[in-house]
């Protein structure tokens, strides 16, 4: 037998907005490239291990489009290889929820060819595999003691569990994520393990007693600090024979650092971002491809304040048809050490923006404000307020803001 494994499709993903065309061109290539990877390579069982959407709304195209991909993938592999094909899904933390999911969207009665796994009915059979599809739990390490487990033990045939969370040392887990461990995967009776969630490619990794665990990571460049290297594994049983098909980003999506942990000043700051960014297009060209890429900036100034940085000249130094968008993020620039930061307690935050005028009197009192609120109704876990209390924060803050007109003044 052959099976094709992926995850991590997040069709209809958008983010960054600015550029939300092109990020949803992207990952619905990824789509198409794959199904044309899967039908060359002929196989009987297709595993989806989680989000294949980003989100549970979606516009009426895409759905279409990833029903017809779907579709295309069924009828090519059959007429090129006369076999009828399965596909199994299961649900990630994007796909939604058990009450709101947007795997409703690809379910219909005549899609015989497809298998999308239920929180209850989390179990396919035929006279060759025994699959249980985990969906995506908070707490995961609870549900596959709960669920997956008990179920792998009761089939027959080739086991295999689908799931989507993280394997801890196999997967780097995020502080705080639940995870499974190898020996939960090891003592579990599935012949193999295929993992969604984390978007990086991990070699597959023998289990155990017996048995396979095998991440693909995700079909295209998630976000800006990921590595580039996309695909999908195709297994072939006898063996196991494992064979990575690749598939190339669309875009070129680079995270670029500027530091300086001795104290620069702006300027140097913005010279630095100008020669990066330049170096950058030079690659696009080289590559003939289209990209994004955002710089930080990281470290102390030695003088000004981060607003001194100009994200728009840095812009300007290298219009070019192949670069689609730039992001300067100065957040994480400090301020030189001379200068005050409100954030002390003992920091009179009117006398700290006392070149607003009377505004400052104002900046103190929504300052006061929102520190009571973090200090009564901060999340213990967190740190922060929900969206709902922050809410009535900024509706108040740009009303005062946008009642007041404010000049530049000269010396």
């Amino acid at each position: 037998m052959r099976f094709a494994v992926l995850a991590d499709l997040h069709i209809g993903r958008s983010i960054p907005l600015a550029i939300a065309e092109h990020r949803r061109e992207a990952f619905e290539r990824a789509l198409t490239k794959a199904v044309d990877a899967i039908v060359a390579a002929g196989v009987d069982y297709v595993f989806i291990c989680g989000d294949l959407f980003e989100r549970r709304t979606l516009r009426p195209h895409m759905v279409e489009f990833t029903q017809r991909e779907l579709f295309r993938l069924v009828k090519e592999t059959e007429a090129k290889h006369g076999r009828s094909i399965r596909i199994l899904v299961i649900r990630g933390n994007h796909d939604g929820r058990s009450q709101s999911d947007a795997l409703d969207y690809i379910r219909h009665p005549l899609a015989g060819y497809l298998h999308v796994f239920g929180d209850e009915d989390i179990t396919y059979d035929d006279d060759r595999i025994h699959v249980v599809g985990l969906n995506y739990y908070d707490q995961i390490d609870r549900a596959f003691e709960e669920k997956a487990k008990p179920a792998l033990v009761k089939g027959e045939g080739i086991k295999v569990l689908m799931l989507h969370g993280f394997v801890a040392n196999y997967n780097d887990v995020p502080p705080g994520d639940s995870s499974l461990s190898l020996d939960q995967l090891a003592a579990s009776g599935a012949d193999y393990v295929f993992t969604g969630h984390y978007h990086k490619k991990c070699e597959p990794r023998k289990l155990n007693g017996k048995g396979w665990v095998a991440t693909p990571g995700s079909t295209e460049v998630y976000d800006f600090a990921e590595e580039p290297e996309k695909g999908l594994y195709i297994v072939d049983t006898e063996g196991p024979k494992w064979t990575w098909a690749p598939i190339e980003p669309l875009h070129v999506m680079r995270q670029a650092k500027v530091g300086n942990d001795r104290g620069a000043s702006p300027k140097w700051y913005e010279a630095e971002a100008v020669k990066t960014l330049r170096g950058f297009v030079d690659e696009l060209h080289a590559q003939h491809k289209q990209g994004y890429i955002r710089i930080k900036l990281e470290g102390t100034l030695s003088e000004g304040w981060p607003s001194d940085v100009s994200e728009d000249r840095i812009r300007e130094t290298a219009q070019d048809p192949l670069l689609l968008w730039v992001d300067v993020d100065t957040l994480e620039l400090n301020l030189p050490p001379s200068v005050a930061r409100p954030m002390a307690e003992n920091t009179d935050v009117a006398e700290y923006f006392r070149d607003f005028g009377g505004f400052a009197e104002e900046i103190r009192e929504v300052h006061g404000r929102v520190r009571e609120a973090l200090e009564e109704e901060a999340s213990t876990k967190t740190g922060l307020l929900t969206a709902t209390q922050r809410e009535q924060f900024i509706v108040d803050w740009v009303h005062r803001f946008e009642a007041k007109t404010f000049k530049e003044v000269k010396p």
